[in-house]
């Protein structure tokens, strides 16, 4: 039944649940996952930090990072789902590779808006121990329901995508891009879908646990963790600054 449930749309979580608990190796924990998950984080903030001294002081050598790590990102991603093992060293690429788009991207955007960014990671701060409290109380249990559901509701976002790309090919930039009441929106259902990742990625978590999976699926967990914290802080930040655009337009 855990096994059906846990096959979720973050690959890392796939992949990992369907390895052996290997001899000798030791297994996981929720410490370990935790410790990790920092580590991660800290990483993330290094590149920020760094993405924003570059930015400030060599925007030459920032262009050219910037470029690597939006080409290198996703590779890295593929990498770590064929082979778990590498979690622990192409995680902290990722992470830095991350943190650096997120490091400049939040300066630009904290230039257009004062104040929006502290918003932002306040604002995910909070989601994430919201859901994290849900999940303990059991308030919000992941079943097969919740899966159907996630299912149905991604694909649905997928295919809303689809056209509004489309929509693009032929009616006037302005009449799909620039209304802002679609934008937020859509904005709002982006936010939600990621905080459906993250009860998944809870119960991921535990299920590695409580089933004894080897000590190396720590650094896969904690990496599938990360990647969906780190897009659910994007999200909010597309949130929050169509929310003040259209609240300006008005």
């Amino acid at each position: 039944m855990r096994e059906k449930l846990m096959q979720t749309y973050n690959p890392f979580f796939r992949n990992a649940l369907s390895r052996d608990v290997e001899s000798g190796a030791g297994v996981a924990t929720y410490g370990g996952v935790a410790a990790k998950t920092l580590f991660y984080l800290l990483l993330t903030v290094v590149g920020a930090i760094g993405g924003i001294f570059l930015l400030v002081n060599n925007r030459s050598v920032w262009i050219t990072l910037f470029i690597f790590s939006i080409a290198t990102c996703g590779l890295i991603s593929f990498i770590a789902i064929l082979f778990p093992r590498s979690t622990m060293v192409l995680g902290s690429l990722y992470c830095l590779g991350q943190g650096l788009l997120i490091g400049v991207i939040s300066l630009i955007f904290n230039a257009l808006i004062p104040g929006i960014v502290p918003i932002a990671i306040l604002s995910t701060i909070a989601v994430v121990l919201v859901v994290t409290a849900l999940y303990l109380s059991s308030a919000v249990k992941v079943t097969n329901k919740f899966l159907s559901f996630l299912i149905m509701f991604a694909l649905g976002v997928l295919i809303s995508q689809l056209l509004i790309f489309v929509c693009g090919l032929f009616l006037p930039i302005d009449v799909v891009f620039e209304n802002y009441g679609i934008s937020l929106l859509f904005s709002a259902v982006m936010v939600f879908l990621v905080t459906l990742y993250l009860f998944f990625d809870l119960e991921n978590i535990r299920s590695v646990v409580e089933g004894r999976g080897p000590k190396y699926l720590e650094w896969y967990v904690a990496y599938g963790l990360m990647f969906t914290i780190i897009w659910l802080y994007i999200q909010i930040l597309i949130f929050l600054v169509r929310i003040l655009a259209l609240s300006r337009r008005n």
